[in-house]
């Protein structure tokens, strides 16, 4: 062989390395973001469902003139409860009335409404 077959031969073999050693880093890389993002992900899903948390709270209210269960449900009530029904059945069940007319104004009720602030 001479002397320029034996550099060419040489140059190649490096240049093989090169490339070699550039598909590593670069998959290597893809590696690391797919890792990061997934990781990424993780975190805010877990924070969305830390956020998500809801606490049940009482609190008392007078009932003003010409107010009705269902006007007092339509303005605490939120997404926890399906529908209206559910949340003035659960206003008369703690407040022990036996009829949900029954309301006269200056009279407090219980009333439970939800938080995400944690109160202790």
């Amino acid at each position: 062989m001479t002397e320029r077959e034996i550099r060419s031969q040489k140059w190649k073999s490096r240049r093989k390395r090169q490339i070699r050693a550039n598909i590593q880093r670069t998959i290597l890389a893809a590696i690391v973001i797919v890792l990061v993002g997934i990781s990424c992900h993780m975190i805010s899903n877990a924070q969305s469902e830390i956020e998500d948390v809801s606490y049940k709270y009482y609190t008392s209210i007078q009932v003003a003139q010409g107010e009705s269960l269902w006007s007092i449900a339509k303005e605490y009530r939120d997404a926890h409860y399906d529908s209206a029904r559910d949340y003035v059945d659960e206003v008369v069940n703690i407040n022990h009335l036996s009829d949900e007319d029954e309301l006269i104004a200056g009279q407090y009720l219980i009333i439970p409404y939800y938080s995400t602030e944690y109160k202790r």
